[in-house]
């Protein structure tokens, strides 16, 4: 063999080794499992993303406060509460109480109209009825101060009682205005105190039913306090009355007056509803300076306020005359100058 051969028969041995070298596998596998494991740090994404997902998985299984304390979920709560008091600032006591009436004033540019029915039953014989409607518009001037315009309606039917004519007739009864002043407000003093005035001008004498030209004034100091919140309210009123009135066909001029004190108690026996009592005092004179006394009367009963909607509610109110007397008699009671029964139901929007 020539020395070119032997150099080229060379040169393949020794490829043909180091192709053996490379791809033996009882060599290969070895080497390539420790590559494996040298290598595994280009695979850290793979293990990051699985520390990720665990990262999120414990954040599902840890509580989540924060969605109790979201702002959604605190305005929820807000508006359950405005929805017991049936307005944005909670409970508004100016009707809560019957014939008592809370401290409460309409706010600055809010507006309400009301539709106010009194009755008032039995006299010492015969048989007794007037009731007295009232539609009344009122608005908010400032926080602390509202004003009202109402018109007058009523209805009489008396038959057989001592004293007063006979009378069954439905009437127009003129207008009247309302005045409230809020001295103090209850939501930051520890109670409220309103000034309350309803001056009216009517046309007929609520007593007999008789057409009449009658001017008037129904004034009360008003005290209230929320003792638990939202839920029980009290109410104190000092009242004073002033009338002046002239029957058709007559010249001459009657003046009388009343004083009296109310107190009631209300609690929210489920929401928007309230339940309670109030008991009146009255005190009923001659003349406009309470110059004779002429009778007073003790009244109890109970009373109901119903938030209907957010922005409608109902009010009603039943008094008895439990304890009174006539000046000049024995009586018991005095049905001369009040009634045995005096009710009222007022039903109110907001808007």
């Amino acid at each position: 063999m020539t020395g070119r051969a032997w150099r080229w028969s060379l040169i393949a041995v020794a490829s043909i080794g180091g192709l053996a070298a490379a791809g033996g596998p009882s060599r290969a596998e070895e080497p390539f499992g420790q590559e494996t494991v040298e290598i595994r740090p280009p695979h850290q994404p793979a293990a990051t993303v699985r520390q990720s997902h665990r990262h999120a998985h414990r954040g599902h299984d840890r509580p989540h406060p924060d969605h109790r304390t979201a702002p959604g979920h605190r305005h929820a709560d807000t508006a359950d509460r405005h929805g017991h008091g049936g307005h944005e600032h909670g409970v508004e006591t100016e009707n809560l109480f019957g014939f008592t009436l809370g401290s409460d004033v309409e706010e600055a540019g809010a507006k309400g109209v009301a539709l106010e029915t009194a009755g008032r039953f039995g006299k010492r014989g015969g048989r007794y009825r007037a009731i007295a409607q009232k539609l009344e518009f009122a608005y908010g001037l400032t926080d602390r101060f509202s004003v009202a315009f109402g018109a007058f309606a009523s209805h009489h039917r008396i038959a057989g009682v001592p004293g007063l004519e006979d009378v069954n007739a439905y009437a127009f009864n003129g207008f009247g205005g309302e005045l409230r002043w809020q001295l103090l407000d209850r939501k930051t003093h520890p109670f409220g105190l309103t000034v309350h005035t309803e001056p009216s001008a009517q046309t007929r004498d609520e007593l007999p039913g008789k057409a009449a030209t009658k001017y008037g004034a129904e004034n009360k100091l008003i005290l209230d306090t929320e003792l638990v919140k939202d839920r029980v309210f009290a109410a104190f009123n000092l009242i004073h009355e002033l009338e002046r009135v002239r029957e058709h066909g007559s010249d001459a001029w009657e003046n009388g007056s009343k004083i009296g004190v109310a107190v009631a108690l209300t609690q929210q026996v489920v929401p928007k509803t309230f339940v309670g009592a109030e008991l009146r005092y009255l005190r009923a004179y001659e003349g406009l300076a309470l110059r004779s006394w002429t009778g007073d009367a003790l009244y109890v009963g109970p009373t109901l306020f119903l938030r209907i909607a957010p922005s409608v509610w109902l009010a009603a109110a039943w008094n008895v005359q439990v304890a009174g007397r006539e000046a000049g008699t024995g009586s018991r009671l005095d049905l001369t100058n009040f009634e045995r029964h005096q009710a009222q139901l007022k039903v109110g929007a907001e808007f």
